[in-house]
């Protein structure tokens, strides 16, 4: 009888953790450098039963663990991705805006050629202002010319789509922001033609600033 407590409490524990992420705090229990339980922060942000804030959470966590943990942690990152990617794939923005940061971490990750991709693909088809930030912000420190040939792409697009459809809330000028200084950092000549249009639409002064910058940028490289 004591064996089978012995067994069954530490299963039912676990359950509870999973049971109890729908609540965000719980993921407090999880410490920094902790990555026995990255498989729960996974499974968290994968099942469809826990709530969008407990996503958000857990893919905050994921971000936090790999960094503060990044040797050994990199153990795990192809599982990390597979949390990513659901959380890409997810139909609440917010999930989207933390998948898209919690991708910065990994550029020097086994899974940056997996990920890069996942990442360009949902900043091409995104139209929501604070994901796209979130996705140019983390695109812009994957700067190898094989990751720049897919990024270049995916911010032109959303540089066409501002231009040919003006929004100036502060929300999307905050984005086109982003997105015009990752282009500064990618370096690539044709965002020079794009970047001038910028220059010459109805954008905020601030917008233009950063592609003016952008485009010095390009010109000294």
């Amino acid at each position: 009888m004591r064996l089978a407590l012995k067994i069954i409490l530490p299963l039912l524990a676990s359950g509870a953790l999973f049971a109890d992420s729908a609540r965000p705090e719980i993921l407090d229990r999880i410490r920094d450098y902790d990555m026995r339980h990255s498989d729960l922060l996974v499974k968290i942000v994968r099942d469809p039963e826990t709530l969008r804030y407990a996503k958000v959470r857990a893919l905050e966590k994921i971000s936090v663990i790999y960094r503060q943990s990044k040797a050994e942690a990199e153990m795990v990152a192809p599982r990390y991705f597979e949390g990513i990617t659901a959380g890409l794939a997810h139909k609440s923005p917010d999930v989207r805006e933390a998948a898209c940061a919690a991708g910065i971490v990994f550029k020097d990750s086994q899974i940056a050629p997996f990920l890069v991709p996942a990442l360009a693909k949902t900043l091409k088809e995104e139209n929501h202002p604070l994901v796209i930030y979130a996705c140019a912000h983390s695109l812009s420190v994957y700067t190898k010319e094989q990751e720049s040939a897919i990024i270049v792409p995916a911010l032109l697009a959303k540089v066409d789509k501002y231009l040919t459809d003006f929004n100036d809330d502060a929300d999307n000028e905050k984005a086109l922001r982003e997105v015009c200084h990752a282009l500064g950092v990618m370096k690539a000549r044709r965002s020079f033609i794009p970047l001038l249009k910028v220059l010459q639409s109805r954008y905020d002064e601030d917008v233009k600033e950063v592609a003016q910058e952008s485009i010095q940028a390009i010109r000294v490289h």
